[in-house]
């Protein structure tokens, strides 16, 4: 059963596994925009496998509070993957995680990959991983989308806005990350938002292996039996 809860800003919904003791915590990182109940499925999925799963909203977004993009998403993240790792109290009862795995995908991909390089998960998977914001097509027109269409779901100043596209809000190209074999980046050979080229660059600089499937842009909705279970196998090594 899906439930739900708060820590601090961040409103998140989670499953625990009835395996005891479960394998670790996977917190699952959404793209942008986003339908949370399109990731039901994958948490079930993820459950039925013996992970407890997270799934956070970004702050000031959803029912999350908070402005988003006020300062780097995985900040929060991060301070969320801290607490679950140290306690965290779930329906009166104290929860710790055992070993944390990140999923993230396109924009969640982004934030996966700097969690990455802060050494403070198991094991990464950024799947189509939005590696720069000014190359993504059509990225001009996504702010006014988002204020039409997700109006109060996504709560935002314009100006931080344009420091995401600019990459000063965080920017990838800063990031070392350590231990690259504990990364994995899967990605479409035919996606048409993210760049390939991008993808395939930051993976050879950071030596992290990029797993392609002959798909358009991936999403957390879009992850089919083959990726679940090549994404299962790399956390259980």
């Amino acid at each position: 059963m899906i439930k739900s809860s708060q820590y601090k800003n961040l409103y998140f919904t989670y499953a625990l596994s009835e395996s005891n003791p479960p394998y670790g915590a996977a917190i699952i990182l959404d793209g942008l925009p986003s339908n949370p109940s399109s990731k039901d499925q994958l948490i079930q999925k993820l459950a039925r496998h013996d992970f407890d799963v997270f799934f956070p909203r970004y702050e000031g977004t959803w029912k999350s509070k908070g402005e988003f993009l006020k300062r780097n998403p995985s900040k929060a993240i991060i301070e969320f993957i801290k607490t679950l790792q140290h306690g965290v109290f779930l329906r009166g009862k104290k929860y710790i995680a055992r070993k944390i795995f990140v999923l993230g995908a396109s924009f969640g991909g982004r934030i996966a990959l700097d969690i990455a390089s802060k050494n403070v998960a198991d094991k990464t998977c950024a799947i189509s991983p939005a590696i720069s914001f000014r190359r993504i097509a059509e990225i001009d027109t996504l702010e006014n989308h988002l204020r039409a269409e997700y109006a109060g779901d996504y709560r935002f100043n314009s100006k931080n806005w344009y420091k995401l596209l600019e990459e000063d809000v965080w920017n990838l190209d800063n990031n070392k990350i350590e231990n690259p074999s504990d990364t994995l980046i899967i990605a479409g050979n035919n996606d048409n938002e993210i760049k390939k080229a991008d993808v395939f660059e930051f993976g050879k600089k950071n030596k992290i292996r990029i797993s392609i499937y002959d798909f358009d842009h991936i999403t957390l909705s879009k992850i089919t039996e083959s990726m679940l279970e090549e994404i299962l196998e790399f956390f259980s090594k």
